[in-house]
This record gives structure tokens, sequence and C-alpha cells, in this order.
């Protein structure tokens, strides 16, 4: 739908990092590109299969803590003094003064967090809700509000969501005011919650702190302060004020609003949902993965999951995957590869001839789905989908060409 893939994000963080060190002096070199190597050296040596995915988040988190690690006593990272002496890391060069490091790396993050969000807005205004995918998502996300109260936590930043339910409620009123007490004391569910910030986010002014919701996009936004402006978070560890979340410490990044709001209302919701579909969701936020396991850990009755994802030619199984991902959707949602087959089925499915023949994976003594032909083509098996959600028993789930002879077709 136009959007762009974390990997195209990375190539654009990239750009950004080495125009904002051609803009700067001699003395500021790109930090981004500087971590970016060092990361991909440090991990090239770990377990391919298990080791952290490289990308532009992961280097963001670098560099805040990077940014506190160079900030002077008492207020930087005491491990600097155990692990080197106070001494600066070797290969990087650093501007002088007590806090040229500090500024000078908070600095691009603060740049290549700006440049993120206008890259993103200008996608979005050319985002067609008439292609073939959008109106497929819309239909995927129409089939479940015709039966269940939906709410949609978007960890993206673009409008897909708000264009499939353009009535739905955002956590800021009318006038484009964050509204806290709509978000605890709403009773309805039919919202889109943007956990990580949005495309119609802006600071208030150009030197605001509170974020407002602005619906024209092609209006003026203020994504982040002009000149250097941080808030501290816990252990002293500084943040720009930005209107999106990105990059390491995201608990120190959701502190502030609308974000704190926006995860209270995550836990809340988690625990009084009777089904929960999870889609295009890599598994890799430690605030999102702890609500979905603290909920479904519990020893009260669980409810259905579906995961939606998308699978190669050689994906394996999930009882024969070890990678980070199976590792993490196992733990998150309380669970085991082993568990997984088709229904009907007791042998290993291989998941790309699932997704050809629109058929899922199914770990059955947990009630947990996974879907492997991708996020906008579940909607052809919204037959099986919320049936089985609102409570229905696996065969549901099997491609209406396997269910000539079921008995129990059309329950």
């Amino acid at each position: 739908m136009g959007m762009p893939s974390l990997v195209a994000l990375d190539e654009k963080m990239k750009e950004w990092g080495q125009a904002w060190a051609r803009c700067r002096s001699a003395c500021f070199p790109n930090y981004f590109d500087s971590l970016w190597q060092s990361a991909e050296a440090y991990i090239g040596h770990g377990d391919t299969s298990l080791r952290p995915p490289l990308n532009f988040e992961k280097v963001l988190g670098d560099m805040v803590a990077l940014s506190h690690w160079m900030t002077p006593v008492p207020w930087g990272d005491s491990l600097r003094q155990v692990a080197s002496g106070g001494a600066s890391p070797p290969h990087l060069a650093f501007p002088p003064g007590p806090y040229g490091a500090t500024v000078a790396v908070m600095d691009q993050v603060q740049y290549l967090l700006i440049e993120l969000a206008r890259h993103m807005r200008t996608l979005c205004c050319r985002f067609d809700s008439a292609t073939a995918a959008a109106r497929q998502y819309a239909a995927l996300i129409g089939g479940l509000r015709g039966v269940f109260d939906v709410g949609i936590y978007n960890l993206n930043y673009d409008t897909a969501a708000l264009s499939a339910c353009p009535d739905a409620y955002t956590g800021f009123d009318k006038t484009g005011a964050f509204e806290p007490s709509g978000i605890h004391q709403r009773p309805d569910w039919d919202f889109v919650y943007h956990l990580h910030g949005s495309v119609h986010h802006s600071l208030v002014g150009q030197f605001g702190d509170q974020v407002c919701w602005r619906r024209d996009l092609t209006g003026d936004f203020f994504d982040g302060h002009q000149g250097l402006s941080t808030d501290k978070r816990s252990e002293g560890r500084s943040f720009p004020r930005t209107t999106l979340i990105a990059g390491g410490f995201k608990l120190d990044q959701l502190l502030v609003e609308p974000f704190h709001s926006l995860h209270a209302a995550l836990v809340r919701h988690i625990y009084a949902a009777d089904a929960v579909l999870i889609g295009g969701y890599g598994f890799g936020d430690v605030h999102v993965n702890r609500a979905l396991r603290n909920r479904l850990t519990m020893t009260s009755a669980r409810p259905p999951v579906i995961v939606l994802d998308f699978a190669r030619d050689k994906t394996d199984p999930m009882a024969f995957r070890n990678d980070l991902w199976a590792k993490d959707l196992c733990q998150t949602l309380g669970t085991n590869g082993n568990f997984f087959c088709e229904p009907g089925h007791t042998s290993p499915p291989i998941p790309s001839e699932l997704a050809a023949a629109d058929a899922f994976e199914v770990a059955a003594p947990l009630r947990v789905a996974l879907w492997c032909g991708g996020f906008v083509r579940a909607e052809t098996r919204l037959d099986g989908i919320v049936p089985w959600l609102n409570g229905e028993a696996d065969h549901v789930l099997i491609p209406d060409s396997g269910r000539r002879d079921d008995p129990h077709r059309g329950a």
C-alpha cells in the first residue's frame, strides 16, 4: 500500500545520517553509520538463527546509550568509569567540551527522528485507499468490526488503519487536543491508538512539549524542537522531544503523553479482550510482548489468538523453527512450537503450502492460530477467522474445499 518496509527505512536512515554529517562541521562524524558498522560486526559473531535483528531502531537505541555514556560525571553512566577508566570510545571522535559528545550524538538522533516523521507523512499523503490492497485491508477490518467491538493498537506511524476505520476514536478530541480522560474512562472500543506515534501527531508549537492531532497532513507540523532540547527519563537518560517513538529504551520513551496513557490502555484492553488478532508484528517490542504474555499465562480462560504472518518458500513449520521470531512468538503467547499442526492432520505442515491452500497452523491446546498467507490476503478467510475468534472449533479454519464432507460445516 505504498508504506516502506523496515529495510527501506534502514536505507533512508543511512542517507539522512550522511546528510546530517555533511551539514555539520568536520568535528561531527556520522555516529549513526559508525554505530551501525560496530553493531553489524558485533552481532555477526553470534548464532545466526537467534541473533537480534540489526535495524535503525537498534542503532538509535545505541546512540541514546552512547550519549548517556559520554555525559560528564555524575550525570552519565558510571559503567564508563568501570569499563574504560572514564575514557571515550577509542574509534569515535567528539567535539570538544564536557558536553560536546552528548550534544552532538543527541542532535543527530533528533535530526533522524524528524526526518523519519516527515518521510512517513509524505508517503501517507500519497496513500490511495482505492487500491486493491487498501480495499482488502479495509474489508478485513470491516469483517471483524461486523461481529466484534474492535480496538486497534497500531505500532506503525502510517494512516492505513485509519483509512479502514475513518470514524474510530484516536485519543484526541475534535480540536486535536489530547484527551486522556477519553482513553481512561471510555467504556467503548472502536478506536485506533498509535502506540508509537502517528504522522498526524505534531508538537503544539515550535518549542512545545505537548502532542496534538492534526488531520490535514499537508499543513504545518512540528516534529521536534528547533535546536537541541531533551527530556530526562530513568537513570538520567535524555531523549529528544519528538512526535514519534523509535529506537531503544521504549519504556522510557513511553513515559510522556500521549504514549503513557495509550500503553496503560493497551494493558487494560488485553485483559478485557475476548479475542486477539496480531497482524504483521515481529514480536520485537518487549513492552507489548509482556502485556500479552502476562495476560495469556494467567490461569483463567485464555482468549483465542490469531497471528497473521507471511511464509516464504523456505519457512519451516513452527515445530522445527529455531529463529528469534518463532521463539519470541511462543514465549509471548505462552505456547510451544511443537503444538502447531494443521487442523485434521498430525504431521507438521509446510507453511508455504498452508499459504497456498488458505489454511492455518494451529496450536490447538492453547487456541493460537498462525496464518501464513500475508496480512491483507487474510481477508479471504474471514469465513474461518471470525467464527474461530468467536469460539468455534478448529474445523472452521479448514479451507472450504477441505470441509465439503464435514458434518459440522455451517454450524
